[in-house]
Order: C-alpha cells, then sequence, then structure tokens
C-alpha cells in the first residue's frame, strides 16, 4: 500500500519525495507562492532576515531577470524560424513591423506558441506584409488553451465556392430538413465534439473575435455545374441528389481567416472521411478533382 501523501507547508524543510510510478509532489500554496516569487525576484518581504539590498537594486535584479527571459525568448523563436526556413527567396520585412512583432513576441513563454510565432516571422520573411498587426495583436493577447482552440477549429476549416473564405461547416439543410454536426443521434452526423471543438469552444472563439457569432447558409446549391469544396489543401466536388440543398457554417473573422492561413494546412484526417461520408448521403462527391472547376455558386 503506498503511504498517503504529504503536504509540504512553509515551515517545512524536507524534501518532497515522489509518489509510486510518477514524480508528481503535492506542494503547499505558500510553498508553490514563495518558489514563483524568488524566480520573478519579488521575494524579499518573505526572507528572514530582511535583504540587506535596497528597494532599486531588488528592482534593477528584477528587471535583469525579466530582460534575460525575454532575449531567450526572442532567441528561441529566431532558431524555430530558422530551422523552418527551406532557403526560400525572402524579401524585406518592413521595419516597423519587425520592431512591433519583437516587442509582442519577446513576452512569449510557452514552447509550442514559440512555435507559431516562428512560422509567422518565416512567412513575413517570405511575403512580407502578410500578417497584419491586429492578427498579431489578437494571438499575443491569447491564452495557451485559446491557442489550442483556434488551432483545432482552424484545422476543421474549408471554403467552397468562388468565396474563398474560411468557413467551418456544420451540416446541410435539404427539403426543410436540417442535418447539422450538434444532432445527437443518426448516422448522417458528424460531431465536432469528437475532434475537442464542442459548443463551449465555438463560442469561445466567438468571444475572441475569430469566428462570427451568426450560423449561416449558402444560397441553394445548383445541380449543374459542381460546387467545388476545398478542406486543408484537398479538393472536392459536391452536387445535391435533390433540390433545395443548401449548406450550414459559420464563417470565420477576417483576423481568425488571416490566422488560418498562417497556420497552414494541417488537415484532419478523421474529420475529412466523416465530412465526405455526411456530404455523400445528400450530394454526389467527387473527391481530388482539380481546383479548375467551374461554378456559379
Amino acid at each position: 500500500m503506498n503511504s498517503p501523501q504529504k503536504i509540504i507547508t512553509k515551515d517545512e524543510q524536507i524534501k518532497e519525495q515522489p509518489t509510486h510510478k510518477k514524480e508528481h509532489y503535492v506542494v503547499s500554496s505558500a510553498r508553490r507562492l514563495t518558489e514563483i516569487a524568488v524566480k520573478q525576484g519579488l521575494a524579499a518581504k518573505l526572507q528572514t532576515p530582511k535583504p540587506e539590498e535596497t528597494l532599486l537594486k531588488r528592482a534593477l535584479y528584477r528587471e535583469k531577470l525579466l530582460r534575460e527571459q525575454q532575449q531567450q525568448n526572442l532567441e528561441q523563436i529566431i532558431k524555430f524560424a530558422y530551422d523552418y526556413c527551406n532557403d526560400e527567396t525572402a524579401g524585406e520585412p518592413d521595419p516597423d513591423w519587425l520592431h512591433r512583432f519583437f516587442e509582442m513576441a519577446k513576452d512569449i513563454h510557452d514552447s509550442s506558441m514559440q512555435r507559431l510565432w516562428s512560422q509567422i516571422f518565416k512567412q513575413e520573411l517570405i511575403t512580407p506584409g502578410s500578417t497584419s498587426m491586429k492578427a498579431l495583436k489578437v494571438l499575443k493577447d491569447m491564452t495557451q488553451r485559446e491557442a489550442q482552440t483556434f488551432q483545432r477549429a482552424a484545422s476543421l476549416a474549408c471554403s467552397f465556392g468562388q468565396d474563398n473564405s474560411k468557413k467551418l461547416l456544420l451540416g446541410y439543410k435539404c427539403a426543410g430538413t436540417l442535418f447539422n454536426l450538434y444532432k445527437t443521434e443518426g448516422p448522417q452526423l458528424v460531431h465536432l465534439g469528437n475532434y475537442k471543438l464542442p459548443y463551449s469552444s465555438l463560442l469561445l472563439l466567438i468571444e475572441l473575435g475569430l469566428l462570427l457569432g451568426t450560423e449561416l447558409e449558402s444560397g441553394e446549391i445548383e445541380f449543374e455545374p459542381a460546387l467545388p469544396l476545398q478542406y486543408q489543401g484537398k479538393n472536392i466536388a459536391i452536387k445535391p441528389i435533390q433540390k433545395g440543398a443548401r449548406l450550414v457554417y459559420y464563417r470565420f473573422s477576417p483576423t481568425g481567416a488571416e490566422l488560418c492561413k498562417l497556420l497552414g494546412n494541417k488537415p484532419n484526417e478523421n474529420y475529412y472521411d466523416n465530412l465526405i461520408s455526411l456530404l455523400s448521403q445528400k450530394f454526389i462527391v467527387e473527391t481530388d478533382v482539380k481546383k479548375t472547376i467551374s461554378t456559379t455558386a
């Protein structure tokens, strides 16, 4: 039998003991606060006796720690960006854009977020002006959880017809019957919750201004010509089996669409297979078609 975990208080100076199998420690809130304060150079009033350094010296020390961390963040982003480069032809980014990019990127600590910022930096080198300051500001203000939610949504984004704007396809309406991704029954459904994008995540993206808050319908889809649909670099053509078929979707905001493009094509193969299965129930679906299909949609 494993011995119970012991809470380590701020007064106890004992070595944490790992639990069975995993090195997981139970630490008191006071201990954790102290660790953070020391790391941030803010533990002066928690120490006994009080430190001899003046407030100014402590402030300068904390500023040094901050500057070192910011430098480390930027250097890591540059290294990631360099690793992504493949000797593509580069342009000359705008100096003001570079200044503002580095000012925002210096406070990006999470490794996965640093990789995302490095991809943006590389893209700006190849195509100067491809990323707006508004998109960067939205990205900077995202938490890691929010960014992960958006990345999942972006991996499900598609476009169709002559409109190249990014959309999140919910399903279709046909002959007065709505089939969408939030129905709980029926083999015709693709449920976004299966891809870690439940309705609560959609509400979050709407709140962030990355997804427009109104559910939309396409115009009635004609029998001819086939309607082209692009999903993450995959080209599809659909023709309705019966009259009155309309697609139901959310539209990404301009900023959301811009960030989708920055992320590039990262298809979710399970979602793609289920999407094709869903559409095949009321549409003739052709996959891997040429992108030059004509359309009046």
